[in-house]
């Protein structure tokens, strides 16, 4: 324990052997693929009420998925590799589903972002009373 005025030094933790490994990094979908299965996604989520935008200018391309009512509050989806399948991803990291199941990844995102547009619809009503 640390007298007042004094810092403990730091000390350094070992792995335990039982402890998993983490899980390797998901590849990315080479670009030409990632912008037709991010189109696809835009084109249902515009179905859905969402606003979409496909971003060129990043390392890879991304889709920005938010409510034309809440522009503050979004999501970016990517695509990348899992078991060599090409899957929608969420920039929280979550896997939303394979590509072939765009209205699967559309009702994700949807149930990820709608609480979030609710609250902040719901406070700016409450602050304009």
């Amino acid at each position: 324990m640390a007298s007042s005025g004094e810092a403990e030094a730091a000390r350094p933790v070992r792995m335990p052997p039982s402890a998993p490994a983490a899980p390797p990094l998901p590849k990315p979908c080479p670009p030409w693929r990632t912008r037709r299965h991010l189109n696809r996604l835009a084109r249902v989520l515009r179905r859905h009420g969402w606003t979409a935008q496909l971003r060129h200018a990043e390392p890879r391309p991304l889709l920005r998925v938010f409510s034309e009512s809440v522009p503050t509050i979004g999501e970016s989806v990517t695509v990348a590799q899992a078991h060599g399948v090409c899957w929608y991803r969420a920039s929280t990291g979550k896997w939303l589903a394979p590509c072939t199941e765009v209205e699967r990844a559309a009702n994700a995102l949807g149930a990820l972002l709608t609480p979030w547009v609710s609250a902040a619809l719901t406070a700016r009503t409450r602050k304009a009373e």
